[in-house]
């Protein structure tokens, strides 16, 4: 009985330990493990709802392969249709619009410009998790719609003055909202992920919802239809394929 009780309370001890141990770079490589696919494509439905109540609707192809690598072509509306955004990685990004016949790198102050006309910018389309290039300053362990949850600090990496806070659900390393902060810690922007669901051992949130506090705006990404691990090429990744309306 002793030896048992003696068992249990160093299994306890050593449990504790481990989850103490995790560093904010293990939990964000965990949560890549969990969301991240070989490859996927997805139908998804943008909805932009602007301050006065006015709602603008897209649907788009994305596809994407890894973390990094990203093709969205809109199929509508009409006068969206086929322009395709491509990334393959944060400093890498292009667009394609037909009307001009031409694809344009984005580089510069346009990389914080909307996308789509939607309050996502091209440079968080690049990392729509929003971590997985920053450093994390602070971990703490919280309660979060009344799940154990990692609250992350973060810095960006290429701008320590621009931080934000990722809330991650522990039991499986699921991002749940992430909110961006300007230089005097107000919240400028609410990113939620809602509606996940499980294909093998990677979860996909069907819903992303962005809230733009200094715009009164907000933009819903509502996935339709998505396929994971169908063994998409590189070469899907080109300035040419981009033309074809990926």
């Amino acid at each position: 009985m002793k030896n048992t009780l003696m068992s249990i309370i160093l299994s306890a001890i050593s449990v504790g330990a481990t989850e103490s141990a995790l560093s904010g770079k293990e939990i964000l490589d965990q949560m890549k493990k969990a969301t991240v696919a070989k490859d996927r494509q997805v139908l998804a439905t943008m909805t932009i709802t602007d301050r006065n109540g006015r709602i603008q609707t897209r649907t788009m192809d994305l596809m994407t392969k890894g973390d990094k690598k990203i093709l969205v072509t809109f199929t509508s509306p009409a006068e969206l249709r086929g322009v395709t955004f491509m990334t393959t990685s944060s400093e890498n990004m292009w667009i394609y619009l037909p009307a001009q016949a031409r694809v344009r790198r984005i580089s510069g102050s346009m990389v914080n410009q909307s996308f789509g006309g939607s309050d996502f910018s091209y440079k968080e389309m690049t990392n729509i998790s929003y971590a997985l290039d920053d450093k994390v300053e602070k971990v703490e362990k919280v309660t979060f719609k009344e799940k154990p949850t990692y609250l992350l600090t973060l810095s960006e990496a290429n701008n320590p003055n621009q931080h934000s806070k990722l809330w991650v659900e522990k039991e499986n390393f699921l991002p749940l909202q992430l909110e961006k902060l300007d230089k005097n810690g107000e919240i400028i922007k609410r990113v939620i992920f809602n509606d996940f669901v499980q294909e093998g051992s990677v979860w996909i949130p069907k819903l992303i919802q962005l809230q733009d506090l200094t715009k009164n705006s907000r933009t819903e990404i509502k996935v339709t239809e998505f396929q994971l691990n169908t063994g998409i090429k590189d070469n899907m990744f080109t300035e040419s394929n981009m033309k074809r309306g990926g």
